[in-house]
């Protein structure tokens, strides 16, 4: 393993015994390199001064104390901060040790001269290039003390020896320069890259808290599938609900799930749990957990996939909505209005019989009546037969939203079918001033209840006379294909926007272009009419301009493709 692979967690063993001995803490790099240099030149100079003779012993003895002292000094003060000029002031000292012991030893001092270079090595450790120039400088005076020492014994004969120890000081505090300014870099990076990774851990923290806390407030049940279809979090009300679909006596693949009727066992296949395993999606699926008679709940699901910046998926994200008071609110409110309903059309009936006795009397002269009192019959009459229409809607919303809708479907000529219906209203148009065409062709038979289809025309052109000005033109024309006729009803009306067109079928929902013009209406014709048309497994459409107009389509299976309806809709057989 080289160099540039190696790392280390910790020193090696014999760095820290070797540290250990010397005395050094840490890792104080002024007694790391003092100590080794003293290790070398206190020995060598104390026997040197003790076994040559020399000219000036206090000088190399006084050099010997001075090393003496800044070592003692860098070793008593590693537990300490270490101010910027002390390496310098430390290198200084000891090269000046040095020099003096050299100026003592005379001729044989130079061998010391070669420890001068521990000092610059330091020196350009601790202040890079400029250090490294004061060694070259520090070395080269030294070296050329030390030649000048030896030239008086035994004259100068080889000018090149005082370069040779500055330039191999060049090079070595160069490399240490170079090597110390690529660590300072590297350990600089790597510095940035623990603030940033210290962020990201902050960070991701803050969000795993708030994460958490967030699932835990929500009253929702939230589950998160990973990739690889394992649970990465889900939360306790996911917890609660996930228990009700256990029971003692039913096994995993016959979990206490059913369909949105509530009975009806739903496949574990089909679970949106099973399906966000597989990375499927579902959209407000209605289910029941639990069991019918022990507190069972209605659960809406909805998955979605999770995806980062670059659209890649991490898994699907299922939540479960608590909606039991919803539907508990919707089915009361249904039987109120059911009774209701139910209620107000017996006696609406018995007015409207009654009212025509008097009249039945006034045209058999049994019973004349003023023209007045006539006129006064004829509003009570008009009124009497349009609040029965309006209980009758809420009668058959009723029954569409319990799932009730009977049809007795037979073979029924299409184009007569609406012929009939144009005609009867042709009158009403008439006297709105709004044109009513019918674009007659040749239809099959189609398998349908004749009297709900009716009651579907009934619906469309009623609308479409009531959203067209006086003025405008309602169309009425038939589609024919393999399997399946339309119904198109077009007007020239005032239209509705995109937003309103997408809960055109709602109940009670009334388009914000009907409501500025205060039509009347309660909003139940069209959802009326498309729970028909879906028992008879057809389907409606409708595009809309605002300002432009309407154009409404309803697709009905033909008799012969009588059979298949039973394994699909009408738009599965057109696609």
């Amino acid at each position: 393993m080289d160099l540039h692979t190696r790392e280390r967690a910790h020193l090696s063993g014999w760095t820290s015994h070797l540290m250990r001995a010397l005395g050094i803490r840490g890792h104080h790099h002024s007694t790391a390199l003092q100590i080794p240099f003293a290790l070398i030149y206190l020995p060598l100079t104390a026997w040197l001064l003790l076994t040559v003779p020399v000219a000036v012993p206090v000088l190399g003895w006084g050099g010997v104390l001075l090393v003496v002292l800044v070592s003692a000094a860098a070793w008593a003060a590693q537990d300490r901060p270490t101010p910027p000029w002390a390496p310098a002031a430390l290198c200084a000292a000891d090269l000046i040790g040095l020099g003096a012991a050299v100026v003592a030893l005379d001729a044989k001092g130079v061998m010391l001269t070669t420890l001068a270079l521990l000092p610059c090595l330091w020196l350009a450790q601790a202040y890079l290039w400029r250090g490294a120039a004061w060694a070259v400088v520090g070395t080269f005076v030294l070296s050329a003390t030390a030649s000048w020492m030896d030239s008086r014994t035994q004259g100068f004969t080889d000018w090149p020896s005082p370069l040779v120890l500055p330039l191999v000081a060049a090079a070595m505090v160069s490399a240490c320069a170079i090597i110390t300014e690529h660590w300072e870099v590297q350990r600089h990076r790597l510095r940035q890259e623990q603030t940033r990774l210290d962020e990201s851990l902050t960070e991701r923290t803050t969000t795993t808290v708030l994460l958490q806390a967030m699932l835990a407030s929500l009253d929702s049940a939230v589950v998160a599938f990973g990739t690889d279809g394992e649970i990465l979090l889900s939360n306790t009300p996911e917890n609660d609900l996930y228990a009700l679909t256990w029971a003692g006596d039913v096994g995993e693949g016959d979990r206490l799930v059913f369909e949105e009727d509530g009975v009806t066992p739903l496949p574990f296949a089909l679970f949106p749990s099973e399906l966000a395993r597989r990375g499927e999606v579902v959209s407000e699926h209605l289910m029941w957990f639990g069991r019918p008679s022990e507190g069972q709940r209605a659960v809406l699901a909805t998955s979605r996939p999770m995806l980062d910046a670059e659209q890649h998926s991490h898994g699907v994200m299922v939540v479960y909505h608590d909606v039991t008071a919803v539907v508990s609110a919707m089915r009361v409110k249904d039987e109120f209005v059911a009774t209701v309903s139910h209620e107000l059309r017996t006696p609406l009936t018995s007015i409207m019989g009654y009212l025509e006795l008097i009249r039945g009397d006034h045209e058999d002269q049994t019973s004349l009546l003023p023209d007045e009192t006539l006129f006064y019959l004829g509003v009570v009459d008009r009124n009497a037969e349009h609040l029965l229409a309006l209980v009758s809607d809420l009668l058959t919303t009723a029954q569409t939203t319990a799932g009730a809708v009977q049809i007795s479907p037979s073979q029924v000529d299409l184009g007569r079918l609406v012929a009939r219906s144009v005609e009867s209203t042709t009158p009403r148009f008439a006297a709105a001033g709004v044109g009513l065409e019918h674009v007659a062709q040749a239809s099959p038979a189609v398998h349908v209840d004749a009297r709900r289809i009716s009651q579907v025309l009934d619906n469309l052109l009623s609308n479409a006379l009531k959203y067209t000005p006086r003025g405008g033109t309602v169309t009425v024309s038939t589609l024919v294909e393999a399997r399946a006729c339309a119904i198109v009803v077009s007007d020239s009306g005032i239209g509705m926007s995109g937003t309103d067109l997408d809960h055109v079928f709602e109940k009670f929902h009334r388009a914000q272009s009907a409501t500025s013009r205060q039509i009347p209406g309660i909003g139940l014709g069209l959802a009326i009419t498309k729970s028909i048309v879906d028992a008879h497994g057809g389907t409606i459409t409708m595009t809309s301009t605002l300002g432009e107009g309407t154009t409404v389509t309803v697709w009905l299976p033909r008799a012969e493709a009588a059979d298949e309806h039973a394994h699909g809709t009408v738009a599965e057989h057109l696609a």
